[in-house]
């Protein structure tokens, strides 16, 4: 009988050891989550992590696809970790077409956040990437504009 309580006891004593990382991608969530702004609800977030594009290869891309609803205005915001080397970019395709990033490639322009009015129920895929490639973590999060 006292086996058990005793890897038990051993167990409760080790989780705190096993559990880092979580409360600092927690708290990029909620700084994130307010840059969006005062007037939005959150809906999700995307914890992205991706290591430097090789040489000649392609940028590696985090894709996630998400329902959305015709005449509801969406915010996506993206927010960088302290320790990261790129600038997250979050680009939206509606079946293969791209529809708005928060990086003008054009301009070199980055938006920490961008807003989209949703013509047509469906889904949509979000990628998120860091400019030139570069590795980095950081967070994406959605919101409706209210």
């Amino acid at each position: 009988m006292k086996c058990p309580f005793f890897i038990l006891s051993i167990a409760m004593i080790m989780m705190p050891m096993l559990a880092t990382g979580q409360p600092a991608t927690d708290d990029l969530v909620s700084t994130c989550v307010i840059a969006a702004g005062e007037n939005t609800t959150y809906l999700k977030d995307f914890r992205v992590q991706l290591p430097k594009a090789a040489p000649n290869a392609a940028v590696p891309v985090y894709k996630a696809n998400m329902y959305l609803m015709k005449n509801m205005k969406y915010r996506f915001a993206v927010c960088d970790a302290p320790e990261s080397n790129g600038e997250l970019v979050i680009t939206l395709y509606d079946q293969g077409k791209e529809l708005i990033s928060s990086y003008n490639k054009s301009t070199g322009k980055k938006y920490s956040s961008i807003d989209f009015i949703c013509n047509k129920t469906g889904l949509y895929t979000l990628w998120y990437d860091f400019i030139d490639g570069e590795q980095g973590s950081g967070v994406g999060v959605v919101c409706m504009i209210k």
